[in-house]
């Protein structure tokens, strides 16, 4: 059975300009440091720029360490 994977999207206002990506870039750095991994490239729509993130969900060991 696969580990299940716990998914996110990190999102900005899409203002065309550079400060968009600044932000978005961010924003990534801080849940890659969180234990996230890139999903894909960045999209955007009219009014967001996102990035698709995801991270295993650590399962709580059946049996306690003594």
């Amino acid at each position: 059975m696969k580990a299940p994977i716990e998914y996110i999207i990190v999102a900005v206002p899409f203002h065309a300009d550079a400060a968009t990506h600044d932000e978005l870039a961010r924003k990534v750095n801080e849940t890659l440091r969180a234990g996230y991994e890139l999903l894909g490239a960045p999209f955007l729509s009219e009014e967001m720029m996102y990035q698709a993130m995801i991270a295993p969900i650590i399962q709580p060991s059946p049996h306690p360490v003594s």
